[in-house]
């Protein structure tokens, strides 16, 4: 049994195996955070549980930019920790955790007047040197105003003067959180999904040694399938709830900080709206803005805007649209209009602020904060996505502590799930094209979101050719591996399906409502779904849909539903 599988019946042997033993340590929330602390401890050879409330990747973790960097605007800053930490990180995925699902990325930074080349240059080359020895990336090049504009034929050059080229990597967000958690499965993690914590378990004071005040000891979950409340115990947990890891805390008899969120919204263009052969990154009214291929899409992003309406729904509005748009207008000379704007999504940042009169000490920082308290609970917050993996370090060594675990973590060294064989199967992309009769296009994408695993999709094809055919509206992806979304990688619902195993929700004009009803068909036998059930899926996918196209159309001041009719991207 490959217990990096996650499906209906592995989640209820380990939610049964939860109940029925204690374990070393409990990680509340499967977004990056808490996926790479399950692993982490995982890695030492502890016992872990990984609890989620809703999907993996859910909530920050499958709206983010999408992209493993350093920071450059960092620099500016003087961030030179940060910014070497994240470039270290980096070339850590690219190199050995995820190679299979990262890869370098070129982007330009336009320069407006001929005194930004030695700046902007010393900055850049100092992002080269944190990045040596045995960079994974190429080093910068240089353009004249005549270079940059044969490089990126939609610059403005008569706003731009010329420009330098620097390399970070694009990734997969969910599909890259999805693979932390199914890397930490294999290892042993229990993972609960569909249960959001509604209680902490407390030993009563005097129960632990002797020490006054009551400890976390484990937590409530509240399974949503059937409604039942489950006690799991932990000898340390780690709360990595995000924008609500403050309520969590407050939950547990603690009061030292509050999260206010930040919306960071990307919108996505087909690959025509913009002539380039890399990603730009420029200077925007109060930011940056930064346009990278993306799937054979751009992606565009981001705002920095407070957002102080429900956590679960973030929106882009007006306001998003046009600051996006304007500021990436300013250096082309072809615009990018609204009405050719495919998709969007919005994410929330967990921005720190203490709670006046609370002692928060040096660990609130702009990298992370690793907070405790009450005692048996360890809080992680803030960050960026691409220092996961030494957050969760971080997290996991506080959580042990106390508990006289000294083990070192493994993550460093620890290829994720679809890059363990990943340099056996690079270079089998034609014989997969061939033996599959699969364009070699549709190979490529496969490759990016499976990897070494992409056997285990296709294999389901050999017992029915059917699934070996590309979905119906949607040639970049296979019926495979829908099934494989349920089967293998923990999907619960069509939404799972359609907006975090794959992005049809955002690379389809209509948001993937034509094929819904097909996709729910197909996995409909798997979770065990009768006509009502997917009836109730597809109107929870339809309003889902409806509630964000709504917002983008008003953003976008286009007719609800005119969408845009851009051709597939290659």
């Amino acid at each position: 049994m490959d217990r990096s599988c996650l499906n209906p019946a592995q989640r209820a042997r380990d939610l049964a195996a939860a109940q029925a033993s204690t374990a070393d340590l409990l990680v509340i929330g499967a977004g990056v955070t808490g996926a790479g602390a399950a692993l982490d401890a995982a890695s030492r050879g502890l016992s872990v549980v990984l609890v989620e409330a809703g999907d993996l990747a859910i909530g920050t973790s499958s709206r983010s930019g999408k992209t493993f960097h350093g920071g450059l605007r960092y620099l500016e800053q003087l961030n030179f920790k940060l910014v070497a930490h994240a470039i270290a990180e980096r070339d850590l995925m690219l190199k050995t955790v995820c190679p299979h699902m990262a890869w370098p990325e070129a982007f330009v930074f336009p320069l407006t007047s001929r005194w930004q080349r030695p700046y902007v240059g010393a900055g850049i080359t100092l992002y080269d040197l944190f990045g040596l020895p045995g960079g994974a990336v190429p080093l910068q090049k240089h353009f004249s105003r005549a270079g940059l504009k044969a490089h990126i034929p939609s610059i403005d050059d008569a706003v731009a003067v010329g420009g330098i080229r620097y390399y970070d990597a694009l990734m997969d967000d969910a599909r890259h959180t999805l693979a932390v958690v199914r890397t930490a499965a294999r290892l042993g993690t229990k993972v609960i999904s569909g249960a959001p914590v509604v209680d902490f378990v407390k030993d009563a004071p005097g129960t632990d040694g002797g020490t006054a005040g009551a400890a976390v000891s484990g937590v409530v979950i509240q399974d949503r399938d059937t409604g039942q409340r489950h006690t799991l115990r932990a000898r340390a947990v780690i709360n990595a709830g995000g924008i609500w890891a403050d309520e969590l805390q407050q939950l547990a008899g603690a009061n030292t900080f509050r999260v206010q969120p930040a919306k960071g919204v990307h919108l996505l263009l087909p690959a025509e709206a913009i002539q380039s052969d890399s990603g730009i990154l420029a200077r925007a009214t109060d930011s940056v803005i930064i346009a990278r291929r993306w799937y054979g899409y751009w992606l565009v992003g981001t705002t920095d805007t407070p957002w102080d309406q429900a956590k679960g729904r973030p929106v882009p509005e007006r306001a998003d649209i046009d600051y996006l748009l304007d500021n990436l207008n300013r250096y082309l000379s072809r615009k990018v209009r609204p009405d050719q704007v495919l998709g969007a999504f919005a994410g929330l940042r967990p921005l720190l602020k203490p709670v006046e009169g609370v002692d928060t000490t040096s660990a609130l920082s702009r990298d992370h904060a690793v907070l405790p308290g009450p005692k048996g609970l360890t809080t992680i917050v803030g960050g960026k996505y691409t220092t996961y993996r030494r957050m969760a370090e971080d997290a996991v060594n506080a959580a042990i502590a106390p508990l006289g675990i000294t083990t070192p973590s493994r993550t460093a060294t620890l290829p994720l799930v679809g890059a363990e064989r990943w340099a056996q199967t690079k270079g089998r992309d034609n014989e997969i094209a061939l033996r599959h009769r699969l364009s070699a296009e549709t190979v490529k994408w496969l490759l990016v979101r499976h990897g070494d695993r992409i056997d285990e999709v296709l294999a389901l094809a050999e017992g029915d050719a059917s699934l070996a055919k590309p979905i119906d509206g949607a040639p970049r992806y296979l019926k495979a591996e829908l099934l494989h979304a349920v089967r293998a990688e923990g999907a619960r619902s069509l939404a799972d399906v359609m907006v975090r195993r794959t992005h049809l929700s955002i690379e389809l004009p209509d948001g993937g409502l034509a094929l819904a009803p097909q996709v729910a068909a197909l996995i409909a036998p798997e979770l065990g779904w009768d006509d009502a059930r997917c009836a109730n899926e597809l109107r929870a996918y339809r309003e889902l849909i409806a509630a964000e196209r709504a917002a983008l159309d008003a953003a976008c001041g286009r007719t609800p539903n005119a969408g845009t009719q851009a051709g597939t991207p290659t």
